[in-house]
C-alpha cells in the first residue's frame, strides 16, 4: 500500500476517508479507533478545511473564464473586455393620440411637457404609469387641441447629481442607484459648477474611433448588483472633467415586460390648465424586455467582439439587432 493521500476526490466523505487511511498506514496509529477517539474531530476539521479550499478554488477558476463564469457579476467583468455592455430592462413604447378640449375658439398654443404622465388600464391587477419622452406644442384647431401619434414609455422618470472631485473619485465613475433604469433613455449634462448654469449635453460614446481629446462624451458600463454606471474621459479619449463639476443624469425607471400589451390609458394631468382630456389609442405597449439575462450576456458578448461593429454577414445581423431590439 503506497503511503500517500489520494488528492483527487474532493468530496468531505471521500476526503475524510483518504485522511484515515492515510493515517492508519503510519505505525503509530495502525490500530487506532478513528470512529471512538477524540482524534475523529481533528480528521473532521482537516477534511472540512481541505473540501473548503477545494470548492473555493474550483469557484475561482470557473469564475475566471466567461464560458464557465455563474455569477452576473463575472460574467458582466469578462464581457466588458470585449467591449461589450449588456442591454438594460427595456420599457414599452405605446402610441397614442391626446384631445383636449378648451371650450373656446381663442387662439392659442398648448404644450404637453416631457414627463407628462398618464395611467393604463388593468393588466395582471396592475396599473402602470406612462410618461411623454418629449415636449409636444400644438396649436389649437376650432375649441381643441390635437396631440397626434405621441409615443410614450411605462416609468418615471428620476433625477441624479454629482459634483466630481478628482481626489474622492479619481476615475470619474458615478453609479445610478436603481438598477431598472432603461438605459436608451439616459442623458447627461455637466455644468462647470454648481453655481454656474451653463450646461453642455454629453452623449453616450458608442465607438472610440469617434472620440477625440474634445469629445463631451460619457461612457456606459454595468457595475455590480447590475447597476449601471456612467464614466467620463481621461483627456486623451474623451474629454476629462475638472474638479467641482455638477453631472446631472436623468433616465427612466420602468418595469420591463411586464407592461407590454397594455391599450387603454388616462391622463392624470390637466393640459395647458384645461381638464377635459381624451385619450385615444393608436398601437398597443410593446417592445419592453427585461435585462439581459447572464447566458445571453454570454453569447453576444463574443458574437459582438467577433462582428467588430460590421454588418456584413448573417451573424454581424444577428448580433446587431439582439443588441439594439432586445
Amino acid at each position: 500500500m503506497e503511503n500517500r493521500l489520494r488528492v483527487t476526490e474532493l468530496d468531505f466523505d471521500q476526503i475524510k476517508t483518504n485522511l484515515k487511511t492515510f493515517l492508519k498506514q503510519q505505525s503509530q496509529f495502525q490500530d487506532y479507533d478513528f470512529e471512538g477517539a477524540g482524534l475523529s474531530v481533528l480528521v473532521d476539521l482537516l477534511a472540512y478545511n481541505t473540501h473548503y479550499n477545494a470548492y473555493y478554488l474550483n469557484m475561482v477558476a470557473n469564475e475566471s473564464f466567461i464560458d464557465t463564469a455563474l455569477l452576473r457579476d463575472s460574467v458582466v467583468s469578462h464581457a466588458k473586455t470585449l467591449g461589450y455592455t449588456p442591454f438594460s430592462v427595456t420599457a414599452p413604447t405605446a402610441v397614442v393620440n391626446i384631445t383636449v378640449d378648451s371650450g373656446t375658439t381663442t387662439p392659442e398654443l398648448a404644450t404637453i411637457s416631457r414627463g407628462f404622465t398618464l395611467r393604463s388600464n388593468l393588466i395582471d391587477n396592475t396599473s402602470y404609469n406612462f410618461v411623454v419622452m418629449d415636449d409636444i406644442t400644438v396649436t389649437k384647431s376650432n375649441t381643441s387641441f390635437y396631440f397626434e401619434n405621441v409615443n410614450i414609455k411605462e416609468g418615471q422618470f428620476a433625477t441624479y447629481n454629482f459634483t466630481y472631485s478628482s481626489s474622492s473619485n479619481p476615475k470619474a465613475v458615478f453609479e445610478l442607484p436603481n438598477p431598472n433604469v432603461d438605459s436608451s433613455t439616459i442623458s447627461v449634462s455637466v455644468r462647470p459648477s454648481v453655481s454656474n448654469t451653463q450646461t453642455v449635453i454629453y452623449s453616450q460614446a458608442t465607438d472610440i474611433l469617434d472620440v477625440d481629446s474634445t469629445s463631451n462624451v460619457y461612457f456606459l458600463q454595468e457595475g455590480r448588483n447590475g447597476k449601471y454606471q456612467i464614466y467620463f474621459g481621461d483627456g486623451v479619449i474623451g474629454k476629462a472633467l475638472t474638479d467641482g463639476n455638477y453631472i446631472t443624469v436623468n433616465y427612466l425607471i420602468t418595469n420591463g415586460e411586464a407592461s407590454n400589451y397594455v391599450d387603454g390609458f388616462v391622463a392624470t394631468e390637466t393640459v395647458a390648465g384645461y381638464s377635459d382630456v381624451v385619450v385615444d389609442t393608436v398601437s398597443v405597449a410593446a417592445g419592453g424586455s427585461n435585462r439581459e439575462t447572464v447566458d445571453n450576456i454570454k453569447y453576444s458578448a463574443r458574437a459582438q467582439y467577433a462582428t467588430q461593429n460590421r454588418l456584413v454577414t448573417i451573424k454581424d445581423y444577428e448580433s446587431y439587432i439582439q443588441r439594439n431590439y432586445p
